[in-house]
C-alpha cells in the first residue's frame, strides 16, 4: 500500500501552528550544531594531524549517546517531551560556551575537546530520541509521514547551512566563535518550545514495577516481532557504519587531499546537507506516493556509489557534487526509514523504540569513523572512503534484489 497524495497535502504538517514553531526553532539550532561539529575537527585535526584523533572525536561525540540513547527513550515516553527537550536545549548551550570559553583561553590538549565533544554527547543521548517522538504529539497520525520527511528536511537544510557559515565564521573568527555561534543557536529552540501548546502528556508505560530495564526488554521484544522496524533498523546501522562517517573525515579531504582554506572546508561540508535540501520536495512529492522499498531500493545503492565517487574524485567542484549526491540519497533513505518506524509503533513504546532506531545509527557512526580514519592513516582516505562506498553499495543491491526491504511496506 503506498500513501495517498494530493498537492495540498505536501507540506499539510505546515499547517499546524505547533509544527511550525518546532521546524523553525529546530533549524536555527541544528544549524548551530553542524558549525561547532567543524569547528571541533577542525581543532582536533590542527591540534593532532591525524585520522585517527578525528575518528576517535567522533566516538566520543557519538559513543556517549548510545549509552544514553534507552535513558532518553525510557524519560521521553514517561515525562512531558517538551520540557525535557527546554532543558537538554539549555544544557548543549552551556556546553558550547565552555568549548568557547576554552579555545578562547589557549587550551591546546586535544583530550580536553574529546572530553567535552563527549558530554555533548551524554546530552544528545537524552535529548534525542524525545526530539523525535515528539514530531507525534504536534501533528495528526495522517500528517505523520509529512512531518516527519520535513523533519528530516530541517535537519539537512541546516546540514547545508551549518558548514557553510561555519566555514566562513571560523576562517575570520576562529574556532572561539564558532562555538559561540552554536550557543546563541539554543536561544530561539528554547524560546519556540517556551511557546507550543501541547496537551499535558500522562507516562504512557508505567506501573510500580516499570523501570527503565523492564521498558527497555519490552522495546527490544515490539521491535523483534515487527519485522518492517526490525528491516529498518538494521538498514539505518548498515548505512551509518559505512556512509555516514564522511561526516567527520571531509576535514582529512579537505586538509590532505584537497589542500582547501577554511572556506572551501565549510562548503565542501555543507555540500551533503545541500544535496539533501534540494531533494526535499522529491521526497515529499514523489516520495508520498511510492512505497517505503522503493523509496530505500532507490537511495540506498545510489549513496554507496555517490560515496566512491567522492572518494575516486580528482577534482575538489567534482567532489562536492559527489557528497550533493549523497546528501540527496541520504534524505531518501532517514526520512523513510525514520517513516516506517513512526508509523508501525505503538505510542506506549514509541521514544524507547526510536531510542533504539538512534542508538543503532550513533554507534555505527563513531565505529565507522573509526575504522575508516584509521585505515586513512594507514592507506590514505580515498581508499579507506570508496572502499566503504563499494561496500554500502554492494550490501544495498544485494538485500534490494533478494526482497528483504520489502517488509518497510507494512502499516
Amino acid at each position: 500500500m503506498t500513501d495517498s497524495w494530493h498537492p495540498r497535502r505536501a507540506n499539510r504538517a505546515l499547517s499546524y501552528r505547533n509544527y511550525r514553531l518546532f521546524l523553525s526553532g529546530a533549524i536555527v539550532s541544528n544549524s548551530g550544531v553542524w558549525v561547532q561539529m567543524i569547528a571541533l575537527a577542525y581543532v582536533i585535526e590542527h591540534l593532532t594531524d591525524s585520522g585517527t584523533w578525528v575518528g576517535l572525536g567522533a566516538v566520543m561525540q557519538t559513543l556517549p549517546a548510545v549509552v544514553f540513547g534507552m535513558v532518553g527513550g525510557w524519560l521521553g515516553d514517561r515525562f512531558p517531551r517538551r520540557i525535557m527537550l527546554i532543558f537538554t536545549n539549555s544544557a548543549q548551550a552551556l556546553i558550547a560556551l565552555v568549548f568557547s570559553a576554552m579555545w578562547a583561553w589557549g587550551v591546546d590538549r586535544p583530550v580536553a575537546y574529546i572530553a567535552l565533544g563527549a558530554l555533548t554527547g551524554c546530552v544528545n543521548g537524552i535529548q534525542l530520541p524525545a526530539w523525535q517522538a515528539f514530531v507525534s504529539e504536534l501533528v495528526p497520525r495522517g500528517a505523520l509521514l509529512n512531518a516527519v520527511t520535513l523533519n528530516s528536511a530541517q535537519f539537512n537544510a541546516a546540514r547545508a547551512v551549518g558548514p557553510a557559515v561555519g566555514g566562513v565564521v571560523l576562517a575570520i573568527g576562529g574556532p572561539a566563535w564558532s562555538f559561540l555561534v552554536n550557543a546563541l543557536s539554543y536561544v530561539p529552540a528554547v524560546m519556540v518550545l517556551a511557546l507550543i501548546q501541547v496537551p499535558r502528556k500522562e507516562p504512557t508505560t508505567g506501573g510500580e514495577r516499570s523501570n527503565i530495564f523492564t521498558d527497555a526488554i519490552a522495546a527490544l521484544r515490539f521491535v523483534s516481532t515487527h519485522a518492517g522496524i526490525r528491516r529498518a533498523i538494521m538498514t539505518a546501522g548498515v548505512i551509518a557504519l559505512l556512509g555516514q562517517p564522511i561526516i567527520h573525515l571531509v576535514v582529512i579531504f579537505a586538509d590532505d587531499v584537497f589542500v582547501v582554506d577554511e572556506v572551501r572546508y565549510g562548503i565542501l561540508a555543507a555540500a551533503a546537507g545541500a544535496g539533501a535540501a534540494l531533494n526535499t520536495p522529491f521526497v515529499i512529492t514523489w516520495g508520498s506516493r511510492a512505497s517505503r522499498s522503493r523509496l530505500v531500493g532507490l537511495g540506498w545503492p545510489v549513496y554507496g556509489i555517490a560515496l566512491l565517487g567522492f572518494a575516486v574524485s580528482p577534482y575538489y567542484w567534482l567532489a562536492v557534487v559527489a557528497l550533493a549526491v549523497v546528501g540527496a540519497a541520504h534524505i531518501i533513505t532517514a526520512s523513510t526509514l525514520n517513516t516506517v518506524i513512526q508509523l508501525q509503533v505503538t505510542e506506549a513504546l514509541r521514544a524507547k523504540v526510536l531510542a533504539l532506531y538512534l542508538m543503532t545509527l550513533l554507534a555505527g557512526l563513531p565505529i565507522g569513523a573509526q575504522i575508516q580514519g584509521a585505515l586513512a592513516d594507514v592507506v590514505g582516505p580515498r581508499y579507506a572512503v570508496g572502499g566503504a562506498g563499494v561496500l554500502l553499495a554492494v550490501i544495498a543491491l544485494a538485500w534490494v534484489s533478494s526482497g528483504r526491504t520489502k517488509v518497510l511496506d507494512l502499516q
